[in-house]
């Protein structure tokens, strides 16, 4: 009997399905972070070992070998993608095929589309638009980072809301809500506590991103600053798309929506899609048909054979809801 070894991994937690040829679900485990780009080899070790003894715990008899997928953070522009590989051969205490390596997001783009052509538009604390096109190919668009790109994000829409604070602190721009809305959210006594703390590292990404909704909440109650903000994240979410729709030469194409911004906030995700209506028809926003996890588990599969089996691809779209 064959199975099929996904894990799905980013800097808050790692899952793993394992699943049989049939779709039975053999074994399932959720650990901490795997982020290569945040976690030492070691501790990457250590948490991937500790999800593969839960996953194969109570293992059946006959299985002749696993094919994995991991999906990393961070793994795509990972320096030392050869050790980490090496690392991931031994994990598994069946045989298997040599494990394959590649990012959350290309796990994520494979599940949301169950592995057929379209776009993927991913716009949480960072962003990144993923393309894949008819033969199979991915596209990729943004998502280098909150400290060069990721426009459009809740990283660039809190950066631009801390701008807008301290230009309002020296009078470039006129007295206003930004001051007190981004220090009360921040917990700081003053425009220079705010930079100290930016200084040294206290305020971190994660937590500027964490401003968004204070924006859109902003822009809701008349402010026309915070109304230009989100146009502007609109309009670089949109750009994001049609590019990587060109790039992809699709026609008429799906597009899945992930992220915070888009899946939180109901707002910011009608701001966008009446933009997106507007710059084309050909591209048309779906819901995802399969989770990330289950993404990983289709990559392992498509290595080993040349088609996903129709028991199999029903067993995995059951995974969405989980």
């Amino acid at each position: 009997m064959r199975a099929y070894l996904g894990i799905d991994g980013g800097g808050t937690r790692t899952r793993s399905l394992l699943v049989s040829e049939t779709g039975e679900v053999l074994g399932r485990a959720v650990v901490g972070p795997s982020n290569v780009q945040q976690v030492s080899m070691e501790n990457l070790f250590e948490n991937l070992q500790l999800l593969m003894d839960q996953t194969f715990v109570d293992l059946p008899e006959g299985i002749e070998y696993i094919s994995s997928c991991f999906g990393l953070a961070g793994a795509a522009s990972a320096e030392n993608k050869a050790e980490i590989r090496a690392m991931l051969v031994n994990l598994t205490p069946v045989p298997s095929e040599q494990p394959i390596l590649t990012s959350d997001a290309h796990i994520a783009l494979i599940g949301a589309l169950a592995n057929r052509p379209g776009l993927m538009l991913i716009a949480g604390t960072g962003s990144i638009c993923l393309g894949r096109d008819a033969s199979g190919v991915t596209h990729r668009t943004g998502g280098w980072g909150p400290a060069y790109d990721d426009l459009g994000s809740g990283s660039w829409i809190g950066q631009q809301a801390m701008q807008a604070a301290f230009q309002e602190y020296d009078g470039r721009r006129p007295v206003g809500p930004w001051q007190r809305s981004i220090l009360g959210r921040l917990q700081c006594a003053s425009i220079e506590d705010l930079l100290v703390k930016v200084k040294n590292g206290e305020i971190t990404n994660p937590q500027v991103s964490a401003l968004a909704p204070t924006v859109i909440q902003l822009a809701e109650t008349g402010s026309e600053s915070a109304e230009a903000i989100l146009n502007r994240a609109v309009d670089e979410l949109v750009r994001v798309v049609t590019v990587t729709h060109q790039k992809s030469k699709l026609g008429v194409a799906p597009l899945i929506l992930m992220g915070g911004m888009l899946e939180k906030s109901n707002s910011f995700r009608a701001r966008f899609s009446k933009a997106l209506e507007q710059a084309t028809s050909e591209i048309q926003i779906k819901q995802r048909l399969m989770s990330p996890i289950v993404g990983a588990v289709v990559v392992a599969c498509k290595k080993s054979q040349d088609g996903l089996p129709a028991e199999l691809e029903k067993a995995l779209r059951a995974e969405l809801t989980r």
